[in-house]
């Protein structure tokens, strides 16, 4: 815990600062060079000065000191050269390494008292003063976190949480574009139909933001998550609400009666529509993988918002499962086609596999060889993908400046968009609530590779974690990286913020990367060499390095970075058990007296990797994935707890300026042994 600093009010005639020091810090501060005792004097303030008397030399030894007038705190950590405004009306966190400059505001007479050392007298000094570092470093990372219980990664925040869905619409591009170039003849001629009607590019998405305290009730139905007018999209959008109703089952193995209220309640646990907290909010967008949907991300949003996040789930009409695009107000094509029409665009749009056929489309000719220009043609497909994808991301940031305007200018833009119902309904809503100049990017698999493009193509997104996949080389669209090199020589990678949390147990991308565009290619008398280029690329995966491709684009990236391997977790682990996060033996769902619980899941093969392949120890090994235990005294899902304490650390990091998210660079649970963290911060 950072020592804290108490300030009395400046009514006090003669206020004593009193510093606590912890006993793991007394060698610390007996050993600091005389210099620094001569700095904490020069910072102490008299009764012309304002504000919070901060002891620099006590800083640069101790990691952090918090100010307080009464309920008024102000947190200053140190590892970073920064200048440090301190205003004693809400809490913020700092880190500084060479130079702190500290500027006051509230007038206030001090006398100092260190406990353990002897008093030190109050001198002047100007409103602002900056002071040389100490020599004296701390490399224990926990003195530059604030303990925070761990149950605060599983447990809701402080805010309730609303949800609403809404639309974004690009008028200067095309509907669809990615498919237009690879979906089957009858999905082209589809979307000519849309695009004669004047349709440009439509984003579906659902938003979970900070509520106001009891603004309703919370919501109850599933159903409620989707607007829409078509048969065919309601029926296909229950087909995936039966996913997480099928999470849950009867404890003592009876038949099961309605649960979908109480289960809504608990796994949504949010009010629709609800009015905004007051407060400015940064903001997280979350790109779904191949065939999701916003719905993957409804606990985990819900959490997140709970903390002061406005949550952004996006439904690709690239390759979503339920992007309910023409439910649009605004969407030219439902304007002009009849029901029945809109119902046929919905079958192709939610019924059509996509992606994956394109690449045996691609990588072979017809008579089942390898294609010779089929690593060439799936490398261009997958480019132009996160084209779309990244041109989503920046169309949703687009709309969302609107939002946060005031409403005659968010109606004017949203007008000149082509988007009047909708401006006319949700502007004003949001107005000075979202901020826009804090955005952050997340992403499950394909979705991951979204994130860290979409950090590298655009100022407006400062950092970014994927979850279970890392971009191959081959995938990325032209120049989104840069032409630069990495440490190790490599063509360069991600110039700004991106974490990657994987699995050991992927199974799902050992068979893409590893099946079917290296073993099959090769079987089919192709080159995979000529898929994957770079040489940490084609390196067979191991128990310690299961993903190779995410590991070589962690390698690459050229800004700061951090990789967490989760031991014993799958491709979906993380981000695709709504219901089974929240509902166990442990924690039941209690329906009319009835308790239901969640099935775990159930030992499977290990996937054999590497050399293991030929290990005949290795031959009908099980293991269990990765589930609930107990931590702390506490029961919890370890994958929830897992991706909420790195993906909320880091984005408190980067996105609140909060120093205490410095946290990602630990094991939280190390007595479980099923993490390996790496970092490089600041390099």
């Amino acid at each position: 815990m950072s020592p804290r600093v108490f300030l009395p009010r400046a009514t006090t005639a003669n206020a004593i600062l009193v510093i606590d020091i912890p006993p793991r810090w007394t060698a610390l501060v007996d050993s600091a060079p005389k210099p620094v005792m001569q700095q904490k004097r020069a910072l102490t303030k008299d009764s012309k000065s304002t504000g919070c008397a901060i002891l620099a030399g006590l800083i640069a030894v101790m990691a952090g000191i918090a100010c307080a007038t009464n309920d008024e705190v102000v947190t200053v950590e140190v590892t970073r050269e920064v200048t440090v405004p301190v205003e004693v009306t809400r809490e913020v966190t700092v880190e500084v390494e060479k130079q702190v400059t500290v500027e006051v505001t509230r007038e206030v007479i001090v006398d100092v008292h260190i406990t353990g050392a002897s008093p030190v007298p109050a001198t002047s000094t100007p409103t602002a003063t900056s002071m040389p570092a100490t020599p004296t470093t701390i490399t224990d990372m926990e003195s530059a976190i604030q303990d925070v219980p761990l149950s605060d990664f599983v447990e809701r925040g402080s805010f309730d949480v609303g949800m609403s869905e809404l639309f974004f619409h690009d008028p200067d591009r095309e509907f669809d574009s990615w498919n237009s170039m690879h979906a089957s003849n009858a999905y082209r001629e589809m979307l000519r139909n849309v695009n004669a009607a004047g349709e440009g590019q439509i984003v579906a998405t659902r938003i979970w933001y900070p509520a106001q305290t009891d603004a309703g009730a919370l919501m109850q139905d599933f159903n409620g998550l989707f607007s829409t007018g078509s048969d065919t999209f309601r029926r296909s959008s229950q087909g995936a609400l039966s996913w997480i109703l099928g999470q849950v089952v009867r404890a003592d193995g009876g038949a099961s009666a309605n649960v979908t209220a109480p289960l809504a309640e608990r796994v949504l646990g949010a009010t629709w529509n609800a009015p905004i907290a007051d407060g400015k909010f940064p903001v997280i967008i979350a790109a779904h993988g191949l065939g999701g949907n916003s719905l993957m991300w409804v606990s985990f949003a819900g959490y997140l918002a709970s903390h002061g996040y406005v949550v952004v789930g996006t439904d690709f009409i690239s390759d979503g499962s339920l992007p309910n695009v023409f439910d649009s107000p605004d969407s030219k094509y439902a304007q002009s086609a009849s029901q029945q029409g809109i119902d046929a665009a919905y079958r192709l749009i939610l019924g059509e596999q996509k992606v994956i056929p394109r690449f045996y489309d691609y990588f072979y000719d017809s008579s089942g060889r390898a294609a010779p220009d089929g690593a060439e043609r799936v490398g261009g497909m997958m480019a132009d993908f996160f084209t779309q994808r990244v041109g989503d991301v920046l169309t949703i940031i687009n709309g969302l400046d609107l939002l946060s305007a005031d409403a005659s200018t968010c109606a004017a833009g949203f007008t000149a968009r082509g988007q009047p119902n909708f401006g006319s309904s949700a502007c004003g809503v949001f107005t000075d609530s979202i901020d826009t100049s804090k955005i952050g990017v997340l992403g499950h698999s394909l979705g991951s590779m979204t994130a860290q493009f979409a950090v590298a193509s655009s100022d407006r997104v400062t950092a970014a974690v994927g979850y279970n996949n890392g971009p191959p080389r081959y995938w990325e669209p032209d120049g989104i990286f840069g032409d630069g090199t990495s440490a190790d020589g490599q063509p360069a990678g991600s110039p700004k913020p991106v974490m990657q949390i994987h699995g050991s147990e992927d199974a799902f991308v050992q068979w893409v990367f590893r099946g079917l565009m290296w073993n099959d290619i090769s079987a089919a008398g192709g080159d995979p060499t000529a898929i994957w280029t770079l040489e940490q690329e084609q390196v067979v995966p191991t128990d310690e390095n299961p993903q190779p491709i995410a590991r070589n684009a962690y390698q690459r990236a050229t800004g700061d970075k951090a990789i967490i391997l989760v031991r014993d977790a799958t491709h979906g682990s993380l981000v695709e058990l709504p219901a089974v996060e929240l509902i166990s033996d442990a924690m039941p769902l209690i329906v009319d007296g009835v308790s239901y619980t969640t099935r775990g899941e159930g030992a499977r093969p290990r996937k054999a990797v590497g050399n293991d392949v030929l290990d005949p120890s290795r031959v009908g090994e099980t293991f269990s994935p990765l589930g609930w235990d107990e931590v702390d005294g506490q029961s919890m899902f370890i994958p929830a707890f897992i991706r909420n304490y790195y993906t909320r650390s880091w984005f408190d990091y980067y996105l609140k300026d909060d120093q205490s998210g410095l946290r990602f660079r630990d094991d939280p649970i190390p007595e479980l042994g099923v993490l390996d963290v790496r970092s490089e911060i600041g390099n």
